[in-house]
């Protein structure tokens, strides 16, 4: 077992990014079943399902949120409570909230690996 995880390991420092990601939105969902780890989920959504954008800005990605949710992609939940989760593609990441039903998603936001979201502080007033 050892020998096949260090081949794994060894072949994957070829890949290229988007390859890396692909290989874990395929791998990861099944282990994080076999866990019982619920904050890692695959999802996949049928034709039906409506997928708008919140930001003019993020209009250019929909079809391409759409056609991966309907393949099936590695999402990681954001917030429970409402519902915001980030969608992990071959080449962008997609920050939307969904409903449970798998009926409808919202594109809030999205980035490319080499472009991810900066951090922003805001100080607390004293």
């Amino acid at each position: 077992m050892a020998a096949n995880v260090l081949e794994v390991v060894e072949s994957a420092r070829h890949l290229t990014a988007a390859e890396r990601r692909e290989v874990l939105a395929r791998l990861w969902p099944e282990t994080s079943a076999r866990n019982g780890h619920d904050v890692w989920v695959s999802v996949r959504f049928d034709g039906t399902t409506r997928v708008v954008a919140y930001a003019p800005g993020q209009e250019a990605h929909l079809e391409s949120l759409r056609d991966l949710l309907q393949q099936g992609a590695l999402a990681r939940m954001e917030d429970e409570s409402d519902g915001t989760y980030e969608i992990y593609g071959p080449d962008r990441t997609y920050y939307v909230t969904m409903t449970p039903a798998k009926e409808f998603a919202g594109l809030l936001s999205s980035w490319t690996p080499d472009q991810p979201p900066r951090e922003v502080s805001i100080p607390d007033e004293d």
